[in-house]
Order: structure tokens, then sequence, then C-alpha cells
């Protein structure tokens, strides 16, 4: 799923620049390849971390019956990070392009995969309150995880020719990414709160105190989390075209683009084999709205009197004005894109 797609578009809309005015249509396949660093924005495995596991209802009692109060057990998450390899698409698709020698239109679809690696990690402080006492324990998550996305593109471009070399341009354009990662999740976990409990029992059991702190074991567990996100996109801007020869044309296109990215859900899986982290959790992350550049620059070649191969390079910047990224953090999708253009 790609900005690509536009690309092809573009290079086809050159093509008709040098055609006679007549109606025509214009078909080709596509392929491309193109980054896209939206993976670098994965939601934290905290998401429903912090409810942890709560009081058994044998240690509810012995802590009541030991420290004469209700125990109050709460959570906080504490910190999170994540670490994750920019993801490559390969794509393909197709285009197709009608109009007349004044105005172009191109619809493109491209669908692609890709996958990474991703690293998250998260600190949780749970607190047992026993009246005036507080008892705080740190838990570490840390998860090593493959990440992998189906990206689908379709974009709808409009070009005004004003003269054999500039053109007006426009255009929407819809993204959907569907995105998962699974792997191992490992879990250690300090032994405050186990001690108050082991204290209280001996103490309700008549026993002595026990000898040592209990020891509790890293605990690994399976980790998956799904999200799909959209984006829709509008874009305007101007193109030229430069002939470099008999056989080529030049071309830039340089486009401001507005795009709204609405809130989406993130399933969060965890599966401990002991059963006691394992959980399932839907949170709704927040969407966005934001705005960037959109640049492209290439060549189409034309190979015969109806077949051209076009060849372009496309960047486009998304600098967030809402949701939880700052303006500097701004999303990247560029690559190159190479089709064959066949007018019927």
């Amino acid at each position: 799923m790609r900005k690509q797609l536009a690309l092809a578009s573009l290079a086809v809309l050159a093509a008709a620049a040098a055609t006679p005015a007549r109606a025509d249509v214009v078909i080709g396949p596509r392929v491309s390849y193109y980054f896209d660093n939206s993976n670098l924005r994965t939601t934290g495995i905290d998401a429903g971390l912090e409810e942890g596991d709560a009081l058994a209802p044998a240690d509810i009692t012995v802590l009541r019956t030991a420290f004469g109060v209700e125990p109050e057990l709460a959570s906080i998450g504490e910190s999170e990070g994540v670490l994750a390899d920019q993801i490559g698409y390969p794509m393909v698709g197709a285009m197709v392009n009608f109009g007349d020698d004044r105005d172009r239109f191109t619809l493109t679809a491209m669908y692609g995969s890709g996958e990474g690696d991703v690293a998250l990690s998260a600190a949780v402080s749970r607190t047992l309150t026993l009246g005036d006492s507080q008892f705080v324990d740190l838990l570490n998550f840390d998860a090593k995880a493959v990440s992998n996305t189906d990206r689908l593109d379709v974009e709808l471009t409009w070009q005004r020719r004003q003269s054999e070399s500039f053109a007006l341009l426009g255009g929407l354009r819809y993204e959907r990414l569907e995105s998962s990662f699974t792997g191992d999740l490992r879990i250690v976990q300090s032994a405050a709160i186990p001690t108050v409990i082991a204290l209280a029992r001996a103490a309700a059991a008549g026993d002595p105190p026990p000898a040592g702190v209990p020891s509790i074991s890293p605990v690994t567990a399976g980790v998956r989390q799904d999200g799909t996100i959209e984006t829709f996109s509008a874009r305007g801007g101007v193109t030229a075209f430069v002939p470099v020869g008999d056989s080529a044309v030049a071309f830039f296109n340089g486009m401001l683009q507005a795009s709204y990215r609405p809130d989406y859900d993130v399933v969060t899986q965890v599966i401990d084999p002991a059963g006691v982290f394992s959980d399932r959790v839907a949170s709704r992350d927040e969407g966005e709205l934001s705005f960037g550049p959109d640049v492209s620059v290439g060549a189409q070649f034309i190979l015969s009197q109806n077949l051209a191969l076009d060849l372009r390079y496309r960047a486009v910047l998304f600098f967030p004005l809402s949701g939880a990224e700052s303006f500097s953090d701004a999303r990247v999708n560029h690559g190159v894109n190479l089709g064959l253009s066949l007018r019927l």
C-alpha cells in the first residue's frame, strides 16, 4: 500500500502531454518498493497490563485478618518504549488513465506486504495499600516480536494541462495498514507484595515468619497485537514537464497534502502458560490530522507509439497537527515506482 500509486498516475499524465487532443485510455501494471515508518509508532505493550493480576480472594482474607483493614491494589504505567525497523513494502498494482489533452484522470491501486523486527518494553508499578502502609513492586515487560503489515493504497489524480510544460494537479488518496506483531514477552517483578502476603499467611497460621524473601522467577509469555490504520488525504499542486531528446520526458511534481487518520482499535493479547498474566485487552489509539509536502521526480521513456516506461521516486511527509505525536515526529513514506503505460 503505497503512495507510489500517485506516482504512476503522474507519469501517465506526462504521456498525455505528448498526444493529440482526443479522448483516450491508458492502462498499465505498476510495481514499487516503498518505505513507511508508521510501525515506529507501534502501540506500547502496557495497554491493559496496568490492571495486572488482582489479589486472590484468599489473600484478601489473610491480609484483612492480619492488618485489620481492607487491602487495596493499584497499578500505574511508569514508562514504555518502542524500537522498530522501518518497514519496506514491495507492492504490485495497476493504473488506468483517461481523458483528453486538457484534463486527465488517473486511478491507481497498489497492494503489498512487509515485515520488520520490533522490540517493546514497559514498566508498571503496583502498590498494595494496607491502612497507612504501602508496599510497592515494579514489573518490567520486555517483548521481542516480528511486525507484519498488509498495505493497500488507492489514489485518484486529476491533471489540468496549462501549457506544453506545466499542469495543475489534484487528488484523493486512501491508505489502509493491517498490522500485527507476534513474539515473546518476558516479565520480571520484585517481591515486596508477595513477601507481605507470605508474612500475613504465616501469622494467620501461627507459624514463624518465612526464612527469606519469596523467589519470583521471570515469566515468559506469548504476546500478539493487532490493529488496522486508515488514512484519508487530499492533495493539490503543480507538475512540470521537460522533454529529454525525442524519446523521454522528465517531470517534477510538487504538491501539498492534508490527511486525516481516524482513531483506531488495537487488540493486545498476552498468553502466559501459568495463567497469571494472560489477558486480552482492546484499547483505542488516538488518530491525527496532518499535512506536509508530496513530491516526486521521474521520467517517462517512450518505447513505441502506444507504449511507455515510467520510472519515478516519491516522498510524502505527514507533520501531525493533532493526536498523540508531536509536530516534529513526522511520518514518512518514500520509494520508487516502475510501470508500463499502454495506450488503447
